[in-house]
């Protein structure tokens, strides 16, 4: 069994789990480090219901990729490290729960790809996000081009792609990149929050509604509609379908949690 890596705390509280990223001075995204967060993802307990990714080091969310590495190493090695990134990144998507990434400060290259594999974006003012792949003559080859395309479209995410240019929070928030934005340093407290709200809500139908959500862009409408069908369904019959109707009809607070216990 690996050790823990001691740049990533990864800490849970009655269902939330949160990976804190603590790798002076830009969380830079070595193999080492991404194979880590690969394992803090993979290695979420059972009965976790919402997750934040988070980051301790002042003013910087995750400066991207491991640049020296790319500059230097072996072709073979470098496309292990693209396979490593996309797998990683991939995992939160992957995820049964809602994932939030919570920015405060530089997120680029890489770091964008991670939070775009996670459901929601909350967005500190005064940070900064963009894919500037193309300015090294490279790409953004651990889901940067294909998550940024579902997330805001072909014409917005082109603009980004091709020019490499960064964003602030309001023009992330314009553009659907950043689902919240809140004052600066507050965009962790404010991730907690949301997860809580989830923790505590209906996580079966959270974990449908993300599973269909996440799988929309590859299906067709007919096969969607039948895969949506069929959620509805299993979760109709739920007690926490019950339990949230019931409540509603009743004028009252639902109790999911009681519902699941």
């Amino acid at each position: 069994m690996s050790e823990p890596d001691p740049r990533l705390r990864v800490s849970s509280d009655d269902g939330v789990t949160e990976i804190v990223m603590d790798s002076p001075p830009v969380n830079q995204f070595s193999e080492t480090y991404v194979a880590a967060i690969r394992r803090a993802v993979e290695s979420v307990r059972s009965d976790t219901r919402a997750l934040v990714i988070s980051s301790a080091v002042d003013r910087i969310f995750a400066a991207g990729g491991d640049i020296p590495f790319m500059a230097g190493a072996p072709i073979e090695d470098q496309l292990r490290y693209v396979d490593l990134c996309q797998a990683t990144f991939s995992a939160f998507e992957e995820l049964s729960c809602p994932a939030i990434a919570a920015i405060d400060g530089a997120c680029l290259g890489g770091g964008v790809e991670l939070s775009l594999a996670c459901d929601l974006r909350v967005v500190g003012e005064g940070s900064k996000l963009g894919l500037p792949e193309v300015r090294l003559g490279i790409l953004a080859g651990a889901g940067g081009t294909q998550r940024l395309v579902r997330a805001i479209g072909g014409s917005r995410a082109r603009d980004l792609l091709l020019t490499g240019r960064s964003v602030d929070a309001s023009e992330a928030a314009e553009l659907g990149i950043a689902n919240r934005v809140v004052p600066a340093g507050e965009a962790a407290p404010a991730a907690r929050e949301l997860a809580r709200r989830f923790a505590d809500g209906a996580t079966g139908a959270l974990a449908a509604t993300k599973r269909l959500a996440v799988s929309a862009a590859d299906n067709g409408i007919a096969e969607g509609l039948a895969q949506e069908r069929a959620a509805w369904e299993r979760l109709r019959r739920s007690p926490e379908a019950q339990e949230g109707l019931s409540a509603f009809a009743e004028r009252r607070a639902p109790d999911f949690r009681g519902a699941r216990e």
